[in-house]
C-alpha cells in the first residue's frame, strides 16, 4: 500500500502523541522509583546520595509533567537531605523552589528546614 506524502503528516502524528505520553509515562514512573531509592538512602544515613536521587526524581517530574505538588513535596525532602549533607546551596534552592510551586498551586508551605549548622551531618 503506497500512501499520497500529504497522508504522512496525518498519520505520524497520532504516533508522536503516542510516543510522547509513552515517555511521560516512563519518567513518571522512573521518579516514583527514585523517591524510594532516596528515602532508603536518607534512612541509611547517606545524605549526598539521597540529595542526588531526590534532585533526579524532581527533574523525572518535571520532564512527566508530573503533579506541581509532588514537585513541592520531592523539593523538600532534598531539602532535608541537603541539610544533612552540609549542603546549604542546595538548601537554599531547594527551599525556595517547593515554596514557590506551593506558592503556585495556592497552598502553604510547610516550614523550611533550619540552617546547616547545628545539625549538619546529623538525620533531619
Amino acid at each position: 500500500m503506497h500512501l499520497p506524502p500529504r497522508a504522512m503528516p496525518c498519520l505520524l502524528l497520532p504516533c508522536l502523541l503516542a510516543l510522547a505520553a509513552c515517555s511521560t509515562q516512563v519518567e513518571l514512573r522512573m521518579a516514583q522509583q527514585q523517591e524510594q531509592w532516596a528515602g532508603e538512602a536518607a534512612r541509611q544515613g547517606r545524605w549526598p546520595q539521597a540529595l542526588r536521587t531526590y534532585e533526579d526524581a524532581i527533574d523525572n517530574v518535571e520532564l512527566g509533567h508530573g503533579d506541581a505538588s509532588w514537585q513541592a513535596r520531592l523539593h523538600q525532602q532534598a531539602a532535608l537531605a541537603a541539610r544533612a549533607a552540609c549542603r546549604p546551596d542546595a538548601l537554599d534552592y531547594h527551599v525556595r523552589s517547593a515554596a514557590a510551586l506551593w506558592q503556585r498551586i495556592g497552598q502553604a508551605a510547610p516550614p523550611a528546614p533550619p540552617a546547616t549548622e547545628p545539625s549538619c551531618g546529623t538525620r533531619p
